[in-house]
């Protein structure tokens, strides 16, 4: 299959979440939980298939996120502990990602996000899909980046600047002001009171940023909604700076060839299919290590 030059970020842990939630009851012939390494196994392998691409990386988070801490001591707060039965699935995953040829872009005290944001700025010029269902990476969307949001039956629907608009009202550039004036309570980032996503996007809509909605609150012409903008200002400045996400590369960063695509270790992912007890993926490995050894006169 021919290799697209482009760029493939998935968000890590959304993967790990999604998969260990799907699939349940699946354990190694040891006992051992494998319903989210089985899951983000074949998503890998599925996006090998369907977006050929040159550069790529599962994208992690690593402990809490410093910087947003420092802000808002009480961000991410209220997120319930990684279950034991994920938390274990972990090294074997990265094992897996590893041995698979995808390489893993982490930075202790740093989201994903933020990482893939990085990623984002300095991709120099190539093509980036994000697979992610977070609605942060919304403020990414540009020409040539197009997050990838999970679908139905392990489709992926495109998420491009025109469906940012339908999904949220408002164009990608505002959706740093949308996030601020609605706030998250997945984060635990207290929006402005009695603004949803309706009245958030109708008043983007009308003044385009938070900047000029606050020295032109006159115009707003509901008098409770006004009071509470009115005195809203340092929430958002505040919440503005934790819904941005951060661009800068982490210091092991090398320019792409960092997350440059490998040539995946069939036979360390057979041995590893094997350990694991993933007979139905073991024998698709086994198939392309023997396609590997024994190419047609069609591959090219």
């Amino acid at each position: 299959m021919k290799c697209e030059k482009r760029i493939v970020l998935v968000d890590g842990y959304a993967l790990i979440y999604r998969s260990f939630y799907a699939i349940r009851g699946l354990t190694s012939p040891d006992g051992a939980p494998t319903n989210a390494l089985y899951g983000v196994a074949r998503y890998l392998m599925k996006l090998e298939d369907e977006f050929p691409h040159s550069h790529g990386s599962l994208v992690l988070d690593k402990g809490k996120a410093t910087e947003r801490i420092k802000l808002l001591p009480e961000y991410k707060a209220t997120r319930p502990p990684t279950p034991d039965d994920l938390r274990s699935q972990v090294a074997p995953i990265r094992e897996w990602a590893e041995a698979a040829g995808w390489p893993i872009l982490v930075w202790e005290g740093h989201e994903a996000d933020d990482l893939i944001a990085a990623v984002v700025a300095a991709r120099e010029g190539l093509e980036t899909l994000i697979f992610s269902g977070d609605k942060d990476f919304a403020q990414l969307v540009q020409s040539g980046v197009t997050l990838m949001l999970p679908g139905k039956k392990g489709m992926s629907n495109i998420c491009d600047r025109e469906a940012v608009v339908e999904k949220f009202g408002v164009p990608p550039e505002a959706i740093i002001d949308y996030l601020a004036l609605v706030g998250d309570s997945v984060d635990n980032i207290k929006g402005v009171e009695g603004v949803g996503a309706k009245t958030a996007a109708s008043l983007l809509q009308e003044f385009g940023t938070i900047d000029h909605l606050l020295v032109n609150l006159d115009r707003v012409s509901r008098v409770s909604l006004r009071e509470k903008l009115s005195a809203a200002g340092e929430l958002l400045a505040l919440n503005r700076k934790l819904v941005a996400l951060d661009t800068t590369l982490p210091p092991d960063w090398e320019g792409l060839q960092t997350i440059a695509r490998r040539e995946p270790d069939w036979e360390r992912m057979l041995e590893l299919a094997g350990s694991h007890g993933f007979k139905s993926l073991r024998e698709t490995i086994a198939k392309r290590l023997d396609d590997k050894r024994n190419p047609t006169l069609f591959d090219f």
